[in-house]
């Protein structure tokens, strides 16, 4: 009996231990819970995170295994909805009662999803993400997060073909024929309709029109040089991938090349323009310094090879030396010798 007893004490005691070291082991090893926000009542699209109170909104602690951290990434902490609500972040997705509010249902310039999702931080809906070609016209150094200036250049333009809209217009019936009411003018219903009815109309008098002026254009040459777009962020650079070696285990080794293509983000409105830029023209890229304004909305004055020729012309005439007067000595005449006569 008393060995009984003992062995029991002793399994105990082994039982203590072991469940306190275990419970130590998943308190030391057990990863930190972190805070995510949720939303307490149904939130819809289109809300402003600043306009949301704090009382619909709830720090929910998550615990997650290593493998699965990575989730963590995609769910919003109470830091970012202090930034994202000073930067002026909105829903784009509803979001549901007790669900955690995503970082990709936010539209926000500090969102920390934007680096994978570029959409996420474009807050301006004047905005948009290009891709441009670039081989040979963007330096090499170029990278994500530096602007630049989008140019174009057109070496020859050919004559426009100029359409006579009077071609466009539905041709006048002969005389006698039927009117398509659908083509015909209002006024040449109304003729048809006094003709059958035997009613005169009063006569219009006409007004004369004034021929407008053609404003006549400037002395330019070919080539020409426009900027277009300033200050464009540059998201992501595109580059050629060459593969160098192989490895014994048959692994490539992959060399990036020249840059071929750039990210930009432009202005809505100027999208036609780099699209007509890129086919018509070479469309060239200039780094700008961090320290230059980020837009510039006053236009440029482009520059074409007559430009070229008046600056050549003035900065010759500028920096010519005048030239000096010459001194003209005039010519004197020498005594001639007198001889007297006796």
């Amino acid at each position: 009996m008393r060995f009984n007893r003992f062995m029991l004490v002793v399994g105990l005691v082994f039982a203590l231990i072991g469940g306190g070291a275990i419970f130590l082991m998943n308190s030391v090893l057990a990863p930190t819970p972190s805070l995510v926000v949720a939303a307490r009542e149904d939130i819809p699209a289109g809300t402003r995170l600043m306009d949301i109170p704090d009382e619909l909104l709830v720090l929910v602690p998550v615990q997650l295994k290593t493998s699965a951290r990575p989730i963590l990434q995609s769910l919003m902490k109470p830091e970012d909805l202090e930034s994202m609500r000073a930067s002026g972040g909105i829903l784009i997705q509803d979001v549901l009662k007790f669900e955690p509010i995503l970082l990709s249902s936010v539209v926000a310039p500090d969102n920390p999803a934007a680096a994978r999702l570029v959409r996420l931080g474009m807050d301006d809906p004047n905005l948009m993400l290009v891709v441009i070609s670039t081989r040979g016209t963007a330096p090499e150094s170029v990278s994500a997060g530096d602007r630049v200036d989008l140019a174009v250049a057109i070496d020859q333009i050919s004559d426009p073909v100029v359409m006579n809209r009077a071609e466009l217009m539905p041709r006048p019936p002969s005389a006698g024929g039927f009117i398509n009411p659908v083509s015909a003018s209002p006024e040449k219903l109304l003729e048809e309709l006094a003709e059958e009815s035997g009613v005169d109309l009063p006569l219009d008098e006409e007004t004369p029109t004034a021929i407008p002026t053609p404003t006549p254009l400037p002395d330019i040459r070919e080539p020409l040089a426009k900027v277009i777009v300033h200050g464009a962020p540059v998201v992501r650079v595109i580059r050629e991938r060459n593969v160098t070696s192989f490895t014994s285990a048959g692994d490539t080794t992959i060399e990036l090349g020249d840059v071929i293509g750039l990210e930009v983000i432009i202005p809505r409105d100027t999208f036609e323009m780099v699209t007509m830029a890129s086919s018509a023209g070479i469309l060239q890229i200039g780094i700008l310094s961090p320290l230059a304004e980020g837009e510039i909305d006053s236009p440029t004055m482009g520059a074409s090879l007559q430009d070229l020729l008046d600056l050549f012309y003035a900065d010759r005439e500028a920096l010519a030396p005048t030239p000096t007067p010459t001194a003209v000595q005039k010519a004197t005449a020498s005594p001639m010798a007198t001889t007297t006569t006796p």
